[in-house]
């Protein structure tokens, strides 16, 4: 069996199914659509390490871009490979592959170690850089495929198009961006609305603030459209019958000012921890449909356990397959974790119930909303829904407290090496 796991860096829930994305569209008779998925953290590697343990954030202690983490026994990937199973992750940037990607399977050859100075290094580096395209990123993908030798594969492809700076081929970014200029600056512009940002060199551009939205939407457009073409691929070479495939991001992106944030992906509403979930099952199984019960990126690694024919005792997720057929009904509600250990949120169908957590540092001056219970559509809730925070703030502490032993299956981390800070803050993270 090939299990494959596409995750898109920040693309929104809303982005995808809504004309911009047409080649994925197209494919609506081959997926399951879980309408209701949401990722543990709004940080990419929390995220990762969530879905690839189906463990919380406070389970595997991982709150930063910037810890070294060693992937725990019942990690899926270290599963899989003691079941023969050949496993691989092909990231489009450096950070992820270093951090964790290179701990499936055998290392990402195209992102040599900083202190690699050969020549064979000093090449990839040229082709490839520091972040690479979904085009060239789901190119490897086909030739590892097509080399793989067990029957067996779990391949983790990590397609970064669509974090800032939003990158897409001209041809598309010339359709979504109107490139008009301002008489200002990004920055000054953002610092007059007051709105939270990363620094960016490229916000001393003067173009209006929709600039980078529009260069977004064109990313998004570019992924699906690089998508299109490699499941055409696995469908050309017989791969793609007998496969579990699942789509989602791993988080999304607060864009025009969402909750007072420009263009990152800052705080736990349904713009940042509301993410697209498509799966495609072995033999079409529920293709065309569309489940509108809450999942969440923990039930990823048990769905691979359960066709894997195994179970793991430290997974905290559901069956993604049991819950499209009705046999189980998905979680009452999905607990989410802030970069930072900043905040946490809980949510169900309704409502969502956000608190900062007692202690911690609000590094990036983020405008806390007033008030702990909200709408999914982030407005704030009526008084007289007062039992609604109850009910929430209940099971986000039934959360919390459970499951001791699975914080204790996991070693402690160290820091990100300099290198790799670096990195990380040319990319914008705090």
């Amino acid at each position: 069996m090939l299990f494959l796991l596409i995750t898109l860096d920040c693309v929104r829930d809303d982005h995808v199914g809504t004309g911009l994305t047409p080649c994925l569209d197209a494919m609506g008779r081959e997926w399951t659509t879980f309408t209701q998925a949401f990722a543990q953290s709004q940080n990419t590697l929390s995220s990762h390490l969530s879905m690839l343990t189906s463990n919380y954030l406070f389970q595997h202690g991982v709150y930063s871009n910037y810890v070294q983490k060693a992937l725990p026994a019942h990690a899926l990937p270290k599963r899989l490979s003691g079941k023969g199973w050949e496993c691989k992750a092909l990231t489009s940037v450096d950070f992820l592959a270093f951090l964790l990607g290179n701990q499936v399977g055998e290392a990402d050859a195209r992102f040599p170690a900083a202190s690699d100075f050969s020549v064979g290094a000093r090449i990839r580096r040229k082709l490839h850089g520091r972040r690479t395209s979904a085009e060239k990123t789901l190119k490897a993908a086909l030739k590892w495929l097509g080399e793989a030798r067990a029957r067996d594969v779990f391949l983790w492809v990590h397609l970064f198009d669509a974090h800032m700076l939003y990158e897409a081929p001209r041809h598309i970014l010339d359709k979504h961006v109107s490139h008009q200029k301002a008489g200002s600056s990004v920055k000054e512009q953002i610092e007059r609305k007051g709105w939270c940002f990363y620094e960016h060199a490229e916000y001393a551009w003067h173009v209006p603030l929709e600039h980078f939205p529009q260069r977004y939407r064109a990313a998004v457009a570019y992924l699906d459209a690089c998508l299109g073409e490699f499941i055409g691929a696995l469908q050309a070479k017989g791969w793609w019958e007998d496969s579990l495939v699942a789509v989602t991001a791993d988080h999304g992106e607060c864009l025009l000012g969402d909750h007072d944030v420009y263009c990152a992906h800052k705080k736990l509403f349904d713009t940042t921890v509301k993410v697209p979930l498509k799966v495609r099952f072995p033999k079409g199984e529920h293709a065309g449909e569309k489940v509108d019960a809450i999942v969440q990126h923990v039930d990823l690694a048990p769905t691979v356990a359960s066709l894997a024919g195994f179970e793991e005792p430290l997974y905290v997720g559901r069956d993604l397959l049991k819950v499209a057929s009705g046999l189980d009904p998905g979680h009452a509600a999905a607990f989410s974790e802030h970069v930072g250990n900043l905040m946490r949120s809980v949510r169900d169908k309704h409502f969502v119930y956000v608190e900062q957590i007692p202690g911690s540092v609000d590094k990036w001056g983020l405008k806390m909303e007033a008030g702990n219970l909200f709408k999914r559509d982030s407005s704030p809730a009526a008084l007289d829904e007062g039992p609604g925070a109850q009910r929430l703030k209940k099971a986000l502490d039934e959360v919390l407290s459970s499951r001791p032993e699975i914080a204790a299956a996991w070693e402690s981390g160290t820091e990100a090496e300099a290198g790799i800070a670096e990195r990380l803050k040319a990319l914008g993270y705090m």
